[in-house]
């Protein structure tokens, strides 16, 4: 049993809150970093049925009255695919009926065929079905009574409201003139939105007091998070201009089902054969185009190990559940231009908290509740920190009516990466904070819920998630590619799905349907700073690229920052925001150069950002940075820390620094299965050969120009399952799927290696960017940290300015004169600068650009950043009174025997979370370490776990026991 265990949390910074993850490197899809340009820019057979299920809307094409039958014929058949649970899930608090899932018919008019069917089986109130309601324009945006309340415990008035109201509607309606366009000036809906707001404002608000001024932008915010839950989206920045314009409203007051949206999916089904469906049945694989001729050249695979023969299959499964598992529910993988459209289709989490009251508290009119945090005038849409301001992000309470069928019960809607988070937190602490959130805002301290009941879309392994929407990148070229069937060599087979067909697309477009109202220091091997000082005042954004171990994406070769280059004034007023290794190694280099106005502001109390020693006791580990990569004469870390002396005396031998390790150290492993079973070099050699073979192989895409997967996880399964069949025929059954298993745990190590949730968000085409430095990987005996105080001692005592949060850059702001960036603080101070060095994480940077910058960042930055991967990996510390490993073991792996199908990512994050993490690292030497290991888990299980208590992960750390 371990003795102790430290879980490290990196995911939402550690104790500075300000990183959201830890590495960032090439993503896939049209998000993912197609060249080295992007990091440049930073340093400097079915139709097209995307529609209204439950969106109330479909394609504007769809017009004329031929295609709008084939369209109502196609999604009432589509209807029928949708499983039940997954549709709409009536649960009771209480007495009351409640939706967990689908709630409303938007749109219920002629042109909807849900409303008709619901119409047909008689499950609507009577209101509903006059032609006053059904002709009723409200524009996706129904005249709800509101209440509106403040954090400040006001309740506002809706008249003090209505401008920004009315503001928000005009701007989402304006989104329509971005139809039909290639390109737009702006790189998000929530891009238009904010800087769209803040000129209007500013035009129109103009006579009103500061104060009414911010409450309105605050109030903006507000309604901004209801967009993303109209959404399911972690931030409207996430949404394509274009793609937003492909919605279409249908005329129709929405409105709700009396006995439960099941009612819809029951009537539908009595009229199907009863032995029609088989339960509780799920599918392991379709296996397609593998007979040369023939009919029944389908296979479905089941579980169980059923096999199903087919000559046609219709996959209606989730977006979501398709993003997470089409390497493995596919034989052979899906075509590349599926899985690239499949990557570009944005799916996401919304989520429902009812709660229930003795007696309202609201008006008795109100239909729907904003809450407007008074500190948000920035327009938010993210908050800052998930695991302490989760809550911030539930804007927007409707209320449920009528009062006599649904008693005082408000449901709370909550979207994107908060939505995931409050899934995994215990129901009280749930309604703890429910209750707290209504105190703030009403004043009264009386108010308690009664009960709640939540939604858990984000966990549930058949679904991962909520709805979709219309991503970066999306475009109308990718619904088609979704819904056109796959090729087969036979003539009579296909498969039909959404993303290798269309009913399949069509089950996740329902729920959207029915969801909302809108169917290094200087170069560490990793620094990116170009301090161009040549040029008019300016701010330079570097951002840490951090990938593959020994790898750098990008080399800066030159900083020109020394006077006698420089054509500015004398003496520029340079800051630097962020104290980070970057933030450290900008303002050493200024410093020598002679630069003598140099600032730097930090957010938390510490210099080194993830660079961060801590102890295990008496034991030193490394909470962040690990290891120098590739210790060589290239390497600018290895030759500062041997500059200070910081470097064990074996990794300056010429020979340690001559070592070719191509980025994966030859270390002694220990080897487990989940069987109990130590395995041999003879088990384990052939898999990992041929996967060492197959990264290799990776790396030659960008030098090719060619991308014939979307993602270094779709090329290495699917050459994994060709070669196999080659080169292991020969070999019994079980040792072929132990090998398998063995490619699973080295996709996880990959994983980790990339801080990404898996391999499949990883961009083939930018792979092979990175460079591999020689050397064998070494460590610092007396931590990290010692880098950043020796680099620190050189600097003046007075440089960092600590717990100093920077809110907004301005820059641009004038037309010519010396101090035109202004660096405004949280504590509001505000620092003139000529020049402006950005060096925080890129995870921060995706999450708050858009308050970050203003103006906003130019187009093709924005794009780059969205396009830059940023993941996270954590570590777990475990210390044992002696070691049960062997004397020469430098690396533990775990593997799974049931994990053939090559999976780098667990089905049920919360039950699983453990099996993601692929293995320790022994610390060395023991004389120095004691029997100390160090686990390594990435993506969204490590995401999860950082929410654990740490008994629980404890808990889950002492499973491998079993090993």
């Amino acid at each position: 049993m371990p003795r102790r265990i430290d879980a490290v949390i990196h995911g939402k910074g550690g104790p500075t809150n300000v990183r959201y993850g830890c590495e960032c490197g090439p993503k896939d899809s049209d998000n993912r970093m197609r060249d080295i340009r992007d990091i440049r820019r930073l340093t400097g057979s079915l139709k097209q049925d995307f529609i209204t299920s439950g969106y109330s809307k479909r394609p504007r094409e769809a017009e004329d009255e031929s295609k709008q039958e084939d369209w109502v014929s196609d999604f009432t058949a589509s209807l029928l695919q949708v499983i039940p649970q997954f549709l709409c899930f009536p649960c009771c608090p209480g007495n009351n009926i409640t939706e967990m899932g689908a709630s409303y018919i938007h749109g219920p008019s002629e042109e909807n065929p849900l409303f008709c069917l619901a119409r047909d089986y008689g499950l609507l109130d009577p209101e509903t079905l006059t032609p006053e309601n059904q002709a009723m324009d409200v524009d996706e945006c129904p005249p709800w009574v509101p209440n509106w309340f403040s954090s400040a415990a006001q309740k506002l008035s809706a008249e003090q409201m209505s401008p920004a109201l009315e503001m928000f509607i005009e701007l989402v309606s304006d989104t329509s003139l971005f139809k039909n366009k290639k390109e737009t000036p702006w790189a998000s809906i929530g891009h238009f939105i904010r800087s769209e707001a803040r000129q209007r404002a500013a035009e129109r608000w103009k006579d009103k007091d500061k104060t009414t001024r911010e409450l309105l932008l605050c109030a903006i915010s507000a309604l901004l998070k209801a967009e993303c839950c109209n959404s399911a989206i972690d931030s409207m920045d996430q949404m394509d201009p274009v793609g937003f314009s492909l919605y279409k409203n249908l005329s129709g007051l929405d409105c709700t089902f009396p006995g439960g949206f099941e009612g819809l999916v029951k009537s539908l089904m009595s009229e199907l054969p009863r032995d029609l469906v088989t339960y509780s049945r799920p599918v392991r694989c379709v296996h397609w185009n593998n007979t040369e001729s023939g009919v029944d050249s389908v296979m479905v695979e089941c579980d169980d190990g059923e096999r199903i023969a087919a000559d046609h299959v219709i996959l209606t499964v989730p977006l979501g559940y398709l993003k997470k598992h089409h390497s493995t529910l596919f034989c052979p993988p899906l075509p590349p231009h599926k899985l690239h459209s499949i990557q570009k289709l944005g799916f996401g989490t919304c989520n429902k908290i009812y709660v229930e009251f003795e007696s309202p508290w609201w008006d008795a009119d109100c239909e729907v509740i904003y809450l407007v945090w008074k500190d948000e005038e920035d327009i938010l849409d993210q908050v800052s920190d998930i695991s302490k301001s989760w809550i911030r992000k539930m804007s927007v309470f409707s209320v449920l009516k009528p009062s006599e069928r649904c008693s005082h019960v408000l449901c709370g809607w909550i979207a994107g990466r908060e939505s995931e988070y409050m899934e995994a937190l215990p129901e009280q602490e749930v309604r703890d904070t429910i209750t707290e959130l209504f105190h703030t805002f009403t004043g009264n301290p009386t108010i308690v819920p009664k009960r709640i009941l939540r939604s858990q879309w984000f966990h549930d392994r058949w679904t991962c998630g909520s709805y979709c929407h219309p991503a970066i990148g999306c475009s109308e070229q990718d619904l088609e590619n979704m819904m056109e069937p796959l090729p087969t060599k036979g003539p009579q087979s296909q498969v039909a799905s959404s993303p290798a067909g269309a009913v399949c697309w069509r089950g996740d477009s329902s729920v959207l349907l029915l969801h909302g109202p809108r169917s290094s220091p200087h170069q560490g091997g990793e620094k990116l700073i170009d301090l161009s000082l040549t040029t008019p005042p300016s701010v330079y954004v570097a951002t840490q690229i951090k990938q593959r171990g020994t790898r750098q994406i990008h080399k800066n070769t030159s900083c020109p920052c020394c006077p006698q280059e420089a054509n500015m004034r004398a003496d520029p007023q340079v800051v630097i925001v962020g104290c980070g290794i970057s933030g450290v190694a900008a303002a050493h280099r200024l410093v020598n150069a002679g630069f003598r106005h140099v600032r730097i502001v930090e957010a938390s109390a510490r210099s080194g950002g993830r660079i961060k020693t801590s102890r295990l006791g008496d034991n030193i580990v490394e909470i962040g940075a690990n290891w120098i990569h590739g210790p060589s004469e290239e390497n600018p870390v290895f030759c500062l820390a041997r500059q200070y002396g910081l470097l064990d005396p074996e990794a300056l031998t010429p020979e340690n620094q001559a070592m070719d390790v191509a980025g994966h150290p030859a270390w002694v492993p220990n080897v487990f299965s989940s069987s109990g079973r130590k395995l041999s070099a003879e088990d384990l050699d052939p898999a990992r050969e041929m996967f060492a073979e197959l990264l290799y192989e990776s790396s030659d895409f960008q030098s090719e120009g060619g991308e014939p997967w979307a993602s270094v996880g779709d090329f290495i399964r699917a050459e994994v399952q060709e070669r196999a069949a080659e080169r292991w025929k020969d070999v019994d059954a079980a040792t072929r799927s132990l090998r398998l298993c063995v490619i699973s745990n080295m996709l996880k190590v990959e994983c980790s290696i990339n801080g990404c949730p898996s391999m499949g968000e990883v961009g083939l085409g930018a792979y092979g960017l990175y460079k591999t430095l020689p050397g064998l990987d070494c460590t610092f005996p007396r931590g990290y940290e010692s880098l950043i105080r020796n680099l620190m001692s050189e600097l003046p005592g007075d440089l960092v300015t600590y717990n100093q949060p920077v809110r907004c850059v301005h820059w641009n702001n004038t037309e010519n004169g010396n101090n035109t960036v202004t660096v405004e603080c949280d504590n509001g101070e505000r620092i003139a600068a000529d020049h402006v060095i950005l060096t925080v994480p890129l995870g921060y940077l995706k999450r708050h650009h858009s308050a970050l910058f203003r103006p906003p960042l130019p187009l093709h930055k924005l794009h780059s950043v969205q396009r830059l991967g940023f993941g996270t990996n954590n570590k777990i510390f475990v210390e044992f009174d002696s070691p049960w490993w062997d004397a020469d073991c430098e690396v533990i792996h775990f593997v799974w025997e049931d994990e053939d199908a090559m999976v780098d990512q667990v089905p049920d994050i919360r039950t699983s979370w453990i099996k993601k993490l692929f293995g320790f690292t022994v610390l060395k030497p023991t004389e120095r370490f004691g029997h100390v290991l160090c686990g390594w888990i990435a993506g969204h299980e490590s995401e999860y776990m950082e929410t654990l208590s740490e008994q629980e992960v404890s808990h889950g750390v002492t499973l491998f026991s079993s090993f």
